[in-house]
């Protein structure tokens, strides 16, 4: 058998739909099925002899393999079904593997177990025992229909679609039993080729290159739990088991798995499925619907002997299309010794989007010019912002536990939502003091309106108030202790010192609004 390695690397924007329909809310996948690379070869179908026909594209002996996202010389995987992590956390806080789990050995949340939440979506990297996220990026157009009589756009052909952005680069591969048929596949598959939905409106173009990668593979290493052993299969791809009498089947036999004398333990395996129904371009119709077990399900499979599979190979049907691939014990799904199902793996955030600087246009003498440029300068503002906010919460966010707090951010931002500039967010938040008659009542007037601050006479018939909203009244012990009141303090001059091409623009009242909204939300949140 011979394995050929390629990447493919998106030209233009790809759309791989989730669903085959054409109406209603579209998502597109995160991966390029299998399918799309058997689809390339197959466009020369009557170039290859009747003999070569039957083994590349119908007796499952060549397998075209999903492309999943690249990151550094690796190919990522699809999160496994049985990484679970604490509710109100991140997953890269803790994890825990979920037939190395036990509830009942579980007090760490004061005594009780923790609630647990899956995980469902994502690639990650796998390498010296760390999983890092490659983010997929997507984008949505809408667009619509040309009617070339009237020279305008159709009525009632409007689209939407949600396409994977151009310059993403993915990792795949094609396993070839006969190794005589390896150049001519090769030499289909190479070059820019097209992919996906709507290839005529500007979406689907790709180059596909050979490439050498890494990605986990099985090992021979079982799992004990309680005194079983234990087979992990992972399924790096779909899979689409038929029973007895032909008809899809979400229940496969250890041995449908390649685990024979097995006995699949439905406790402890976690798996999800799917159902769509594939188009024949070359029949121009619709094939037999596919059901089967989504990528990143995992079965524990209980055996009686030490030995099992140490291959990654293909199960089930549709191989050829990329269905089927598994991969047997990974490392990342073992646990921690002496811990209660923690990952051996150490699973990382998605780091924070750096503030990426666009140079700024100088010449602004057309419309079109000065269109940009406002755009340019709104869009770094905003990162700005939320760069900005970001630092805050996270350094800060556990000051602020409580929904107290959260009604204070709430009124925070009313506050700041009524400002124009710094020197107004620093009245109404920090430094207000009012002159007032000696016998008045001081109260806080909810009609927002700048006035001239006081200053202190020794007339003993006047007296001195400070209105601000975080210097008098309930609000002014709390935020006092803790440094709460001196961080915003300190984060805001930081906002305002802000400059947009050597020029200062004063962006604090905005700033304010976003880190009251996102404080008011961390604030309600449970610990």
């Amino acid at each position: 058998m011979k394995t050929l390695q390629f990447k493919c690397t998106l030209k233009s924007d790809v759309i791989l739909n989730i669903k085959a329909a054409t109406e209603g809310s579209q998502e597109s996948l995160d991966f390029i099925p299998g399918n799309n690379f058997l689809g390339i070869v197959a466009s020369s179908y009557n170039t290859f002899s009747v003999e070569e026909q039957m083994e590349i594209f119908h007796s499952g002996r060549v397998r075209f393999g999903d492309a999943h996202p690249a990151s550094n010389g690796t190919r990522t995987l699809r999160i496994p079904a049985s990484i679970y992590y604490p509710k109100m956390k991140k997953v890269s806080e803790k994890a825990y593997i979920h037939h190395l789990y036990s509830r009942e050995r579980d007090n760490e949340q004061d005594g009780n177990p923790q609630q647990l939440k899956q995980c469902r979506t994502g690639f990650y990297a796998f390498t010296d025992n760390e999983a890092r996220p490659v983010a997929v990026d997507k984008s949505f157009a809408i667009k619509s229909a040309y009617d070339s009589d009237l020279l305008r756009s159709e009525d009632a052909k409007m689209y939407g679609y949600e396409s994977i952005n151009a310059g993403t680069e993915f990792f795949f591969e094609v396993e070839i039993d006969n190794e005589k048929l390896a150049g001519k596949i090769k030499e289909k598959l190479e070059g820019i080729r097209h992919i996906g939905r709507s290839r005529t409106a500007q979406y689907g173009l790709v180059e596909i290159t050979p490439d050498t990668f890494s990605q986990p593979s099985s090992t021979s290493s079982t799992t004990t739990i309680d005194g079983k052993q234990y087979v992990c299969v992972y399924a790096d791809s779909r899979l689409i088991f038929l029973d007895e009498n032909g008809q899809p089947t979400f229940r496969p036999k250890a041995s449908d798995l390649g685990v024979e004398g097995g006995r699949i333990d439905w406790e402890k395996t976690q798996i999800r499925t799917f159902q769509y129904s594939p188009w024949n371009f070359k029949r121009q119709n619709r094939d037999t619907d596919r059901c089967g077990i989504e990528k990143g399900s995992v079965f524990v499979v209980e055996i009686k002997s030490v030995s099992s599979p140490m291959t990654s190979t293909y199960k089930g049907s549709y191989k050829n299309e990329g269905f089927g691939h598994v991969i047997y014990n990974p490392d990342f799904l073992k646990g921690k010794a002496n811990t209660n199902g923690e990952t051996l793996y150490s699973f990382k955030g998605r780091e924070q989007t750096k503030l990426t600087r666009l140079l700024p246009i100088r010449n602004i003498s057309t419309r079109l010019l000065r269109y940009i440029h406002t755009q340019q300068k709104e869009k770094h503002i905003e990162q700005f912002i939320f760069m900005k906010v970001n630092e805050f919460v996270k350094i800060n966010e556990k000051k602020f536990n409580g929904s107290a707090f959260a009604s204070q951010w709430g009124k925070i931002r009313s506050i700041a939502m009524r400002c124009n500039n710094y020197d107004e967010i620093q009245l109404m938040l920090f430094s207000n003091e009012k002159k007032y008659e000696r016998n008045a009542t001081v109260t806080n007037d909810s009609t927002f309106k700048i006035k001239d601050i006081a200053y202190v006479t020794n007339d003993s018939t006047f007296k001195i108030k400070d209105i601000a909203y975080l210097s008098h009244g309930v609000a002014q012990n709390k935020w006092a202790s803790g440094g709460r009141k001196d961080s915003l303090k300190k984060w805001i001059e930081e906002v305002y010192a802000y400059k947009y091409d050597g020029e200062p623009v004063d962006i604090v009242a905005t700033a304010v609004v976003n880190l009251a909204s996102e404080m008011a939300k961390k604030s309600n949140e449970k610990k």
